[in-house]
Order: C-alpha cells, then structure tokens, then sequence
C-alpha cells in the first residue's frame, strides 16, 4: 500500500497528483475539521483508497489527530483518475 495522503489538524501532506487534484476540484487541502472535508472520504474510498483514522481514546471520547489514505499501488493510477469523476459527479449542478 501506497500512503497518498497523511492529513492533520494545520498540516497536510499528500502525494503531489492527489494535492493537485484536489486544488482543481477547489477543495482545501488543508482543511481538516470540517465535515465539508470529511464527506469526502467516501469519495476516496469508493474510488479505491481506504482511509484510516489516528486515534486514542479520553475516557469514552475518541479524539482523531490525523487521516491516513492509502491505496494499493496497482490501483494508484485509476484511483487518480477514477476520483475526479467521482467529485464532478456529485459536486456539478445540473440544469
């Protein structure tokens, strides 16, 4: 598995094809908080990804400190050009 994408509160960093695929669709990158952002993830994941969570617990509270997104390296190139679609799909008003 290939990491493409390690995202944390203030600091984010993916592989370059998947940052400039994501400024394109004019997501922030760098967002991390909101649930805009976080409706992505089944975006990346029916595109081919699985995505992960960096988590510990406070008592019954799970805090997430980051995100990881992986994809298997086979699956790298149609993820990059599967994800796209997908995010027009769903983002694109239709008249």
């Amino acid at each position: 598995m290939k990491q493409i994408g390690f995202i944390t509160q203030g600091h984010s960093e993916y592989d370059e094809r998947l940052r400039a695929l994501l400024e394109a669709s004019g997501i922030d990158p760098e967002e991390f908080l909101g649930l805009e952002y976080f409706s992505l993830t089944p975006f990346f994941v029916l595109a081919g990804a699985t995505v992960s969570p960096d988590a510990h617990t406070h008592g019954t509270d799970i805090h997430v400190s980051a995100v990881r997104i992986t994809v298997a390296e086979e699956l790298e190139e149609a993820f990059l050009a599967t994800l796209p679609e997908l995010l027009a799909d769903a983002y694109t008003d239709e008249e």
